[in-house]
């Protein structure tokens, strides 16, 4: 399985993909070891305990999004993330994240739980299309089986938005 981050992302995509919910902090600590960081915060202390955090030590990377938003804090004071340019970032992230559904690699309920803060932070955009019903009565044991009306919702929102994802399609 391909990572989502691919490591040329800036800490305010990660920290809007971490909140939410599209990635974990893993993929936070995976993303800070691969990504080649701008002088602005190469030496943020932030940063560093990013870069040495070990995946295996639960409470250091139960810590990750704390430096990831504390970085984000200090080095880029404009960010906001209920802007209409954050919420533009959070619209393709959610449409990428969506895509490695059909691809086969994240489960049902990984997909559902990114819609809550959605809908909270930028009121029900309508990319988010009927994924609210779709994800209705899932839960972390949801398989792709029960799951199966999912992927033709993904579909269609994918669509709505003028994105390709399906498997072979070019990306």
């Amino acid at each position: 399985m391909k990572p989502f981050l691919e490591g040329h992302e800036d800490p305010v995509t990660v920290l809007l993909a971490r909140e939410m919910e599209a990635i974990t902090d893993s993929d936070i600590v995976d993303w800070a070891s691969r990504h080649t960081a701008s002088p602005t915060y190469a030496d943020d202390e932030d940063y560093l305990q990013l870069l040495r955090c070990n995946p295996r030590n639960a409470p250091a990377l139960g810590k990750t999004p704390g430096h990831l938003k504390s970085l984000v804090a200090r080095r880029f004071p404009d960010f906001n993330d209920g802007s209409a340019q954050a919420g533009e970032v959070a619209r393709k992230l959610f449409l990428r994240r969506i895509g490695t559904y059909l691809q086969g690699d994240i489960e049902p309920f990984q997909v559902c739980r990114m819609i809550s803060f959605i809908e909270q932070k930028y009121n029900f955009p309508p990319w988010l299309g009927d994924l609210y019903n779709a994800c209705d009565w899932m839960d972390e044991g949801t398989t792709r089986e029960q799951a199966s009306h999912l992927a033709e919702a993904i579909e269609q929102i994918l669509s709505d938005n003028g994105e390709s994802r399906l498997p072979g399609a070019p990306v």
